[in-house]
């Protein structure tokens, strides 16, 4: 299964039709729609409630975005590699866990989440860093 259908997938099974994934990605700061990866992200400030983080609508001042979160991430995320700067551009990556919307969020360093992508490029095998 590619990256698409893999989101499409999830899409679904969060009680949403597919055509919404492409109007929450036009809410992200970063939206790739392939085949091969996708991801949504956006600048965030992770000191935020939980509620505005996860809305795809809210946005942040750009001087209190201190994280990316994922909104949405599959496929081939070795690929990310390639836009190692960007990710570092801020100290946090935030992500959901479990269920969608069940409040809680995982906080890594993007340093940390570019050695986990690191580690996959290389063939190692890592815990994934989105839940």
């Amino acid at each position: 299964m590619n990256a698409l259908s893999a989101a499409a997938r999830y899409y679904l099974g969060a009680g949403r039709r597919a055509e919404e994934m492409e109007e929450d990605g036009r809410h992200q700061d970063v939206c790739i729609l392939t085949p091969q990866l996708v991801l949504m992200a956006r600048r965030v400030d992770s000191r935020a409630p939980f509620c505005r983080i996860v809305d795809v609508r809210c946005r942040f001042r750009p001087e209190r975005c201190n994280a990316w979160h994922l909104h949405f991430l599959a496929g081939e995320v070795r690929n990310l590699l390639a836009y190692e700067r960007e990710i570092l551009s801020l100290p946090w990556i935030l992500t959901q866990h479990g269920k969608r919307g069940d409040g809680r969020l995982a906080k890594l360093s993007s340093a940390r989440f570019c050695r986990l992508l690191a580690a996959s490029a290389e063939g190692k095998t890592v815990s994934p860093p989105c839940g």
